[in-house]
């Protein structure tokens, strides 16, 4: 037996292996030396020899063993092949040791006169005769085709029937049967014996051909060719050529025979003797058969327990294998096939990784394709790979299909990179400037903040060492590298500082470092994480709180002196007016001291709260066309006490062409005298005051300028903050409270323009800019405007009502100096009653009042026909007291106390 493609098989033998073309050249040799010496005896077959029986026992024992030797291996051949053939072949050569047996035993003259067996001169030709017809009818046998395989007893039925048939041949021919024709006469050959020796010369020649012509053609096939080409040689030279016994033809062709006997023994032998060698190799091949089977168990043992599928596919594409991991993943899967059938299963599985298992079959290896089912247990996700399976080094036999479910893996991968993507997302977009660096200070990352916040990019940052950017304030460098010593202590996670830091432009921030340490396995720094935050806004707004608390500890000092200081004068006045007999003229002083003394206070209060509205965009402005030339002069007269007071000169500049703005004029005039007043105020005794007017680029350009203290560098971006003073004029003030400047900057933006400031420096005076939109009225409006310019009075009924009869009679002399006709109450009910025995034009109400207050006098009036001018004049001035007052039917709200100018303006305007 052998190993074939590693299965077991049986083992090749004489009757079945294909002659290789060494042997073909061996057996044309032997034919020819045959052929030569046939053509060489055969014209000396008929030539007399010496009688010589002994030859014919020492030929024929060759032969009988010769014969007895190659049926007992042919027996071992038929073992194997149990072919018809070979069984048919090795009786015929047991037959024939047989028959060469009594022929040798039944010679005449050899051992006795008639043989040993008996007989008469004629039984050895026919022993001989049947001999070499037999053999050849068993050579014919064999070379036929058989499909049915040998009987199992074949070989024993056939070994009996074959001695049986030889000892009655023996029998026969030993008895004498007179049926038997003469073949000898004496030692020469009678007729019959030739025409016998030419029917097994065609017998021999038949059997000869069918041998040589037999396909397909085997080793034993041409050796008993050759052995029977030497048959026909035997009978030529010992029946046809020859005269009779002991000539040259009886011996030549008795070694004839023995020659083919020897032919066919010695490629018999041959073959045995390597059916040896080939039986160890086919031992050692099983042995290895075993082993291999063994391991292949224990393989398929390991492929059932791997946790990755296992698929074997065969060179078709089918799946042969599957292990159980792999079938549980084939449960998961159903794919449509080519058909209308859903394919499941392994072929599923193979169905949709098509393509890489036909690469693999072909020979070609693949790993990580990716392969997805959708199951009801949800998605997973497998990575597929594979290798051809070779039979030998290179036969390709099946490939092995490797299937690794990472649904985990991938959806942590995934979950991993989004988190990462986030992280890195954070990291970009934060507003915290982010710093890696590791435990030798190089810097690792750099995000887009940190570019933002020092100016050196990330290129140009990692890389390098943290402290070689020259990153730290110097005058902080102390208070770092102690922040950095608590870093590098091995017990320390997380260390937070504040200090300076210094930008790639030189600039100074203010910075809060957040310092988290990451460690390695041993305890040593690995990674240190730096949020930085940059606090500069907040620390100068924190500056700005504390300056703000500050001037607000100041204001309300300022505020509680100026106050205080005309309720002393007023005090005073109120003692004196209660003494008796004061003559006229101190009477007026009085008088007078206590109008310019509430007038301050006035003045203070109106300045605060105006500061205050504009502040929370409360104030209300009323617009018209203004001519700023005749404003200026207007409030240059309001302000040339204080100029005079000062001994200043002013120069008035003012363009020829009238300048005209949107304003409203009391709220402008305002603006211009704080500046004018300042001018006057900040500069030294003797001064010189420039006010300039003129137009350009679509803008009223007024210009305030003054020789004066001048004012700081420093100070100039602060100069219209509340409640700041230019420390250097603090003795100049004269009662201020530092909020003038605010106060005209915020109401020339209101306007819509700008208020600007510029010094030299101290001691080179300042000046102020006042910049509007400018505008171009028609004339009428001009005309209308300088008719209301040129002191039109107040000529109309006034209701005035007010619970402070102080203030009320004060307010009715000042309308009537102005011509009005007033009429006085102390309370609502008296006002309706005065109302309506007077009906007057103009109502001006306190709200505050007994009896009925003034939003319900109002919403009284307010129904009237003709409908009177409502004015409500009343210490409350906060804007939800505004809009109850005109939801109630008032016109206009004016706080206390109210400029006299203001209401005299308002009121001759109607």
């Amino acid at each position: 037996m052998t190993m074939r493609n590693g299965v077991l098989a049986e083992p090749a033998d004489l009757a079945k292996h294909p002659p290789s073309g060494a042997q073909l050249r061996s057996v044309l040799v032997v034919l020819g030396v045959l052929g030569v010496l046939f053509a060489l005896l055969a014209p000396f077959a008929a030539t007399p020899m010496p009688v010589a029986p002994e030859f014919v026992p020492m030929v024929q024992s060759i032969l009988i063993g010769a014969n007895l030797l190659t049926g007992i291996l042919l027996l071992g051949h038929l073992h194997t092949g149990r072919s018809w053939s070979l069984g048919i072949l090795t009786l015929g050569y047991l037959f024939t040791a047989l028959i060469a047996l009594a022929h040798m035993l039944t010679f005449p003259g050899l051992f006795s006169a008639h043989g040993v067996l008996g007989g008469n001169s004629q039984t050895t030709p026919w022993l001989f005769m049947i001999w070499h017809a037999l053999f050849p009818l068993c050579v014919i046998g064999y070379a036929r085709s058989y499909r049915r395989p040998l009987p199992p007893h074949f070989l024993r039925a056939g070994t009996l029937l074959t001695a049986l048939f030889a000892a009655v041949l023996v029998l026969i021919c030993t008895s004498g049967a007179p049926f038997l024709p003469q073949l000898m006469d004496g030692h020469r050959f009678l007729p019959a014996y030739r025409w016998l020796g030419a029917s097994l010369l065609a017998l021999s020649m038949y059997a000869l051909w069918r041998t040589a012509s037999k396909r397909p053609r085997a080793v034993l096939d041409v050796w008993l060719t050759i052995a029977m080409a030497a048959w026909v040689f035997e009978v030529l030279l010992s029946c046809l050529l020859n005269g009779g016994r002991f000539d040259l033809g009886f011996y030549a062709g008795r070694l004839y025979g023995l020659a083919a006997s020897l032919f066919v023994l010695g490629a018999v032998a041959i073959d045995n003797i390597a059916l040896h060698e080939r039986l160890r190799i086919t031992f050692e091949e099983m042995i290895e058969t075993r082993a291999r089977a063994q391991w292949q168990s224990l393989l398929g043992s390991v492929l059932q327990q791997l946790p990755d599928g296992v698929l074997i596919v065969d060179r078709e594409g089918r799946c042969v294998m599957a292990n159980d991991q792999a079938g549980q993943m084939a449960a998961r899967f159903e794919h449509a096939g080519q058909g209308a059938e859903p394919v499941s299963g392994p072929a599923a599985m193979l169905s949709l990784i098509g393509e890489p298992v036909r690469r693999a079959i072909r020979g070609e290896a693949f790993r990580d394709a990716v392969l997805e089912s959708q199951s009801p247990d949800g998605r997973r996700v497998y990575t597929v790979s594979g290798a051809p399976l070779r039979d030998g080094a290179a036969d390709l036999a099946a490939a092995v299909i490797v299937l690794d479910d990472v649904t985990e893996r991938t959806e942590a991968s995934a979950a991993l990179a989004r988190a990462l993507d986030q992280t890195r997302y954070l990291i970009e977009n934060t507003p915290l400037a982010v710093i890696e660096w590791d435990r030798d200070f190089v810097i690792r990352l750099w995000n887009r903040r940190a570019e933002e916040l020092f100016g050196w990019s990330a290129r140009e940052a990692v890389g390098r060492r943290i402290d070689a950017l020259p990153v730290i304030h110097e005058e902080d460098a102390h208070r770092v590298a102690l922040a950095m010593g608590r870093l590098l202590d091995s017990a320390t996670r997380y260390v937070k500082s504040s200090n300076r830091n210094r930008t790639r432009d030189g600039r100074t921030l203010s910075c809060e470092w957040y310092n988290s340490v990451l460690h390695d396995e041993e305890g040593n720094i690995d990674r240190v994480f730096s949020l930085v935050l940059d606090v500069s806004e907040r620390e100068e707004a924190m500056e700005g709180l504390k300056e703000a608390d500050r001037r607000k500890d100041v204001y309300i000092a300022t505020l509680a002196h100026e106050l205080r200081n005309p309720l002393a004068p007023i005090a005073n006045a109120a003692s004196l007016l209660r003494g008796k007999h004061l003559p006229q003229d101190r009477i007026e002083w009085i008088a007078a001291m206590v109008g310019r003394q509430t007038a301050q206070m006035a003045r203070l209060l109106d300045d605060l709260l105006d500061v205050t509205r504009i502040s929370r965009g409360k104030i209300e402005l009323h617009r018209a066309p203004v001519e700023l030339g005749r404003l200026l002069r207007d409030t240059l007269q309001t302000s040339m006490p204080l100029i005079e007071a000062g001994r200043h000169q002013v120069a008035l500049d003012l363009c020829d062409e009238p300048v005209w703005v949107e304003a409203d004029a009391l709220r402008l005039t305002q603006v211009l005298a704080n500046l004018i007043n300042n001018a006057a105020k900040y500069t030294p005794p003797g001064g010189r005051i420039g006010i300039l007017l003129k137009e350009e680029g679509g803008e009223a350009r007024v210009e305030v300028s003054d020789n004066g203290i001048g004012i700081e560098p420093d100070m100039l971006g602060r100069v219209f903050d509340a409640f700041v003073q230019v420390s250097s004029a603090s003795h100049l003030a004269q009662g201020g409270l530092g909020i003038g400047l605010s106060l005209a900057k915020g109401l020339v933006e209101l306007h819509g323009g700008r208020l600007e400031a510029w010094s030299a420096g101290p001691g080179h005076g300042s000046s102020f800019t006042v910049l509007l939109p400018a505008i171009h009225p028609g004339p009428d409006c001009e005309a209308a405007v300088l008719e209301v310019a040129g002191g039109a009075r107040i000529r109309r009924q006034v209701l005035v009502a007010d619970d402070n009869v102080d203030a009320a009679e004060s307010l009715a002399w000042l309308l009537r100096s102005e011509g009005a006709l007033v009429s006085v109450a102390h309370d609502g009910a008296a006002a309706l009653r005065l109302f309506n025995e007077r009906p007057a034009e103009i109502v001006v109400l306190d709200l505050g009042m007994p009896e009925m207050d003034g939003l319900e006098v109002a919403a009284v009036l307010s129904t009237r026909r003709p409908r009177p001018f409502l004015v409500a004049v009343t210490g409350r001035g906060r804007q939800e007291d505004r809009a109850a007052s005109l939801a109630a039917g008032f016109d206009e709200h004016l706080t206390k106390p109210v400029a006299p100018q203001q209401l005299i303006a308002l009121l001759s305007n109607l």
